[in-house]
């Protein structure tokens, strides 16, 4: 430990920061930082520091010597790309155990650079101390030099034990280590003028990438960036760098410093952030280097890039101008940051209420004063609680911070914006200016700030309104991703004792059936009248009267349901009369309800067969009578197809916890639950009985949930006079609002607090889920009613319908939140989606979302490459929330992955058309 004491106290003593040198040296053997309270502490350690520091030299294999722990809680939380090399994403450890501690951890550290060196031939290794080892002495510098000399490959000692000081102090470890080990122990190839070494810049989330272009266009060579997108000999030849420039708040001060008093290069602290700091920091790179040798041309070269740049960054800034006049913003964050994005965001005309200066230099405080005034709100050490408060009060409009903080503004129902490491959005250079905008733009007018500050509709007179915007248009094209006759199958698989009968041939049920076996993974009970060409010819009656004798004798159902098809649909097969008929004849049927209903799979889609079922049920078996006295305490619910069994399920505890008794039809969550029953049947296993069928007109009210359940409900009212409630969807906080102030008016009980607590748990999963949602674009393909369900809630969370795609017609569609919508199917939905973020349907879109290289979140039928398909619930206020996490989730892991092209994808600078600069060889 002795070297690693001295090299602190080197560090505490560092002549170039400016905070240390203001202290006394009592004050300056303390440590260059505020230490940490028991009790009270929070950030990082110098381990994390170290690690963060060199990590993003990409083609090194960084060992963390120590307990897993220390690896494994640290390992890949930082967004810093690499242009090459991925080695630095494995998580390499010793993974100390008992024995280490006892015996000493130094031989199998030995072992673990020999198995690196073995496998992967990295051109270093990256040793990091931590706390466990340094505590029993292991000597990481001789294991480290015994291992360089056995394997020929530098391994690199970095002393960085936790316990010795926080995050900046393993920064600044870390650069020592480079400047022991690292930097001018390689050479060039050559050099040139033009040559700058960036010191303290991370490329997180791929912000070099956004600065390099225009380097490159002026000529000036990045010989080294320590350590953004970085190569372990790009660091040890950064000694032959012209000038510097220094970043990050003077983490790696020390290292900008000695390489100036050793190497004679001079260094300047900017700032990438901000239009008026990004061409600061050209102007001053080219200064250095024109003081250096370069020609004196490149200020010219370097001001014709700087307007050219301004003037777009502020053409694509202007949209967004007026809307974001005058916002209030309270920036936590600290260094660098403190003062250069407050000139960014006073460039777009927003105001700084506050800006904190925990980790701030003095010369940091100094910019800040210079640029908000002397009266300037500058908070060393802002408490949540005064956060929440400024926030809740709204003395400002949006929080920019990292994400430790993040959840005391959306708490207070407030937009917050990560500004720190581990975002995935690049804000450097001019064009990261106009993405920093863009976001904050965004993020400020999110539709959901709406929804979720508004106090739940039973705590106020009223009730909530929620309206959809744009008008959706039909497109004349053909193909349905899933046919009426597997729709209007699957309607009687929600009846008790039940037996599906297709009449068609025998392909069209055995694909249905293979269908829903892989959706539900339960044995499905599904007949065929197996039509030949000669009762194609000749007509299906005898089919028909034969399969339903065979069911009723084989299996006993309660309900047999009968969907034509195609086939049987284009020979004029009169499905009603055949019933009739074949009752007849007969009589030994009267115990056996039949219900037909008219499916062919040439037209409509899944979700027109289930309504015609459900139907066709309630006008076969609901008697034609108006009930003298209703029971108001029962509540009918037709469920429509896009519900799954574990929706069903979630809505009946939901209307049994207002006292009120469901019967609901079809019922799935009975017979395609995935239970296991007492005994087999080979008709369905539970579901609604023809008994609770034949009652519906006993009820106070019907709900119909989905537009395609409003033929159903209509049919019951026409029968037995019972009034009905549409639901267009359940999905969605205004939506489930509106669920329980009907459910609370019909039953004269106040909303459970069950519900007034899933209420708030949902606001709260809108507030964590919209960064990864809104202004995402989602690509969708799904029946009406669940499109219509799946639209408009990602809308409400600031999501971008890039393309929706449908199956049939439905008055649903025209209130769709998306600009256009499409009748068609899965080649469709590819096309649409080929500038989508995520791809959202059914287990059939996984080719395309393969081909399309993007996430594909299954949804809807059939779901037949994941568990659990009919369990997954996606309405009332707890399904809702489900759904955003699950979602978003699979947004947050798979961010897009920057590239260092991106810039110019985006934004095209002039070619560079500079003669190649004159190389100086090495001597």
């Amino acid at each position: 430990m002795s070297s690693v004491n001295q090299t602190i106290q080197d560090v505490f003593n560092e002549p170039g920061c400016a905070k240390n040198q203001a202290k006394s040296e009592k004050e300056r053997k303390k440590g260059c930082t505020k230490q940490l309270q028991p009790g009270g502490a929070a950030g990082g350690c110098a381990f994390d520091g170290a690690k963060i520091a060199l990590q993003p030299i990409t083609d090194v294999a960084h060992l963390v010597h120590g307990p897993i722990a220390c690896e494994g809680n640290s390992w890949d939380n930082r967004g810093a790309k690499s242009s090459g090399s991925s080695l630095y994403r494995t998580g390499f450890t010793t993974d100390m155990t008992e024995n280490d501690i006892v015996f000493g951890g130094e031989k199998h550290l030995f072992k673990a650079i020999k198995e690196i060196v073995g496998k992967y031939a990295p051109p270093a290794v990256f040793v990091y101390q931590t706390c466990v080892p340094a505590m029993i002495g292991d000597d990481i510098e001789a294991v480290c030099k015994a291992a360089s000399a056995k394997f020929e490959t530098p391994c690199i000692p970095i002393q960085s034990p936790g316990f010795v000081g926080p995050k900046n102090l393993g920064n600044k470890l870390a650069g020592e280590a480079m400047l022991k080990h690292v930097i001018g122990t390689e050479e060039p190839e050559y050099t040139t003028p033009y040559d700058i070494n960036i010191i303290g810049e991370y490329n997180l989330a791929g912000e070099l990438w956004q600065v390099k272009p225009l380097l490159d266009e002026l000529g000036i060579r990045i010989l080294s960036c320590i350590s953004g997108d970085a190569r372990y000999k790009e660091v040890a030849w950064s000694h032959r760098a012209k000038a510097a420039m220094m970043v990050c708040s003077k983490a790696m001060i020390n290292v900008a410093r000695k390489m100036e008093e050793k190497y004679e290069i001079p260094f300047f602290e900017g700032s990438f952030y901000g239009i008026g700091d990004m061409s600061d920091s050209l102007r001053e790179i080219a200064r250095l280097l024109i003081e250096r040798g370069a020609d004196p041309e490149l200020m010219d070269r370097t001001e014709a890039v700087i307007a050219r740049e301004e003037a777009r960054a502020w053409g694509a800034i202007a949209p967004y101008a007026e809307r974001l006049k005058g916002k209030k913003v309270l920036l936590i964050t600290g260094g660098v940051k403190s003062w250069s994005v407050v000139a960014a965001l006073q460039e777009a005309g927003m105001e700084i209420v506050g800006t904190s200066v925990k980790k701030s230099t003095r010369e940091d405080k100094d910019k800040i004063k210079k640029l908000m005034g002397e009266d300037a709100h500058m908070f060393d050490d802002l408490t949540p609680r005064e956060m929440y408060r400024k926030l809740k009060t709204a003395e400002a409009d949006i929080m920019l911070s990292g994400g430790r903080s993040q959840f005391i503004a959306l708490k207070a129902s407030m937009p917050w914006m990560d500004i720190n490491q581990e975002r995935h959005v690049a804000f450097a250079g001019y064009h990261g200016m106009v993405e920093m905008v863009k976001e904050i733009d965004r993020t400020l007018s999110n539709p959901m700030w709406e929804q979720v500050r508004k106090p739940a509709p039973w705590e106020t007179p009223g009730q909530v309104s929620w309206q959809d915007k744009a008008m959706a248009e039909e497109a004349e094209i053909a193909a349905a991703m899933m046919s009426q006759p597997i729709g209007g199958a699957l309607a009687f698989m929600g009846m008790r004792g039940a037996m599906p009968l297709l009449h068609g041939s025998q392909g069209c049920t055995s694909f249905g059936l293979v269908l829903f076996v892989r959706h539900f993974r339960e044995a499905i009970p599904l007949q065929t009248t197996a039509m030949s060409e000669v009762a194609t010819v000749l007509g299906g009656f005898e089919n028909v009267e034969q399969a339903v004798l065979n069911i009723v004798k084989k299996t006993g159902p309660e309900v047999i349901g009968i969907c034509s098809t195609g086939v049987t649909e284009v020979k004029g097969d009169d499905l009603k009369g055949f019933v009739h008929t074949i009752r007849q004849r007969h009589p030994e049927l009267d115990n056996v309800a039949i219900v037909q209903c008219s499916t062919p799979d040439f037209s409509g889609a899944f979700e027109d067969g289930w309504s015609k079922a459900v139907t066709a049920m309630i006008e076969e078996i609901v008697p034609e009578a108006t009930v003298a006295k209703r029971d108001m305490k029962r509540v009918n619910v037709l469920p429509g197809c896009h519900l799954t069994p574990g929706d069903i399920d979630e809505l009946r505890d939901v209307i049994e916890a207002f006292g009120l008794e469901p019967t609901f039809v079809p019922d799935l969550s009975g017979s395609l639950d995935g239970h296991i029953p007492e005994d087999f049947t080979p008709t369905t296993l539970g579901g609604a009985g023809c008994e609770a069928v034949r009652a519906l007109g006993h009820a106070g009210w019907t709900l119909a949930v989905g537009e395609q359940m409003r033929s159903p409900a209509e049919a019951l009212e026409r029968r037995s006079s019972v009034p009905y409630r549409l639901f267009e969807r359940l999905t969605g906080l205004a939506a489930c609002d509106e669920l329980m102030l009907f459910l609370s008016e019909i039953s004269g009980m106040p909303v459970p607090r069950k519900y007034r607590r899933q209420r708030g748990q949902l606001v709260d999963a809108m507030l964590d889920g919209h960064f990864h949602i809104g202004g995402r674009r989602f690509a969708i393909g799904a029946e009406p009613d669940l499109l219509y369900a799946l639209v408009s809630t990602l809308a409400e969370m600031g999501g971008v319908i890039a393309s929706a795609i449908t199956t049939t017609t439905s008055a649903v569609l025209a209130k769709l939140p998306c600009e256009t919508v499409m009748i068609g199917d899965l080649e469709d939905l590819e096309i649409g989606a080929a500038d989508a973020d995520i791809l959202v349907t059914h287990s059939h879109g996984r080719q395309a979302a393969e081909r399309l290289h993007m996430p594909h979140f299954r949804i809807g039928i059939p779901m037949f490459d994941t568990l659990g398909a009919g369990h997954l619930v996606t309405v009332g206020y707890r399904g809702t929330r489900d759904l955003i996490f699950a979602i978003g989730n699979m947004l947050m892991h798979r961010h897009h992955e920057a590239r260092p092209d991106d810039w110019r994808d985006a934004w095209p600078s002039a070619p560079n058309v500079l003669p190649e600069p004159e190389k100086e060889l090495v001597p």
